[in-house]
């Protein structure tokens, strides 16, 4: 049979009652790499596509 040790609860004390509530209510960073959504971004990608060379033609 496995021997089993049953361990004493712990109470968590008041700094770490703060540090636990401080870590579950802390804000997103407002820097992050997250791309964000630009509607202007989209004009300058289609007017390079209409500007961009077009590419050479095969020879028959």
């Amino acid at each position: 049979m496995l021997a089993q040790t049953v361990l004493a609860p712990h109470r968590a004390t008041a700094p770490e009652l703060g540090t636990v509530k401080a870590l579950m209510t802390e804000d997103e960073s407002p820097v992050s790499d997250a791309p964000l959504y630009r509607p202007e971004a989209l004009g300058v990608l289609l007017l390079a596509l209409l500007l961009s060379p077009k590419g050479p033609k095969e020879k028959k």
